[in-house]
């Protein structure tokens, strides 16, 4: 993992997580204290999260977002910049509801499922059966296909946030995001972008 990876994640992972001490740092992205001290300490000059150790609590605790080092040197500063747009798009973009696409998706095939079996004649059937499953078939006509899910215009999204910018650096913002391991991805079938942190 690339070190901006790693600091996007171990900001997710900051505001995220109600505990997150040294140890768990260590054992979920496999950094000393050193690296993890230099990696919060990026996160607080970008402007994007301080927190402080609480020895007696064994836990990185909240502080305030941090402030911007407006004196970094040029190489510093740019890494400081792209870290601070990247964890905006982590707090700010609309997450996807997984779960809501997934019952949507078993709901649609359900529905062409029942179609194809109401509109079956099974071989020997009665007056009264056909009556039933041609309601049926009527009723699952009726019902219709199930309403899909809104899903955000997260590139509309991105461009509220940064309104300046263009759209070769909206891509390289999304695929970094992507890269660091968050799902962010363009989803032909619904025509919108697909994003989660977790």
């Amino acid at each position: 993992m690339d070190k901006i990876s790693r600091q996007l994640r171990i900001y997710n992972y900051l505001i995220s997580r109600h505990f997150h001490g040294p140890k768990e740092f260590e054992k979920d992205f496999g950094i000393g204290l050193r690296m993890l001290q230099r990696d919060l300490k990026d996160l607080r000059d970008a402007g994007v999260i301080n927190v402080k150790y609480d020895k007696k609590e064994d836990n990185y605790v909240y502080v305030n977002d941090g402030r911007f080092d407006e004196s970094a040197p040029t190489r510093r500063r740019e890494h400081l910049i792209r870290l601070n747009r990247l964890a905006s798009l982590i707090a700010n973009l609309t997450e996807t509801d997984i779960e809501e696409l997934e019952h949507y998706e078993s709901a649609v095939e359900e529905y062409y499922y029942a179609i194809e079996l109401f509109s079956e004649i099974p071989e020997g059937e009665t007056e009264d059966e056909r009556s039933e499953r041609e309601d049926l078939l009527a009723f699952t006509l009726e019902e219709g296909l199930p309403e899909m899910p809104e899903l955000a215009d997260l590139k509309a999204e991105y461009y509220a946030l940064f309104p300046d910018s263009y759209e070769r650096k909206r891509q390289r913002d999304f695929k970094a995001l992507s890269d660091a391991g968050f799902e962010l991805r363009y989803d032909r079938k619904y025509r919108a972008y697909i994003f989660t942190t977790g």
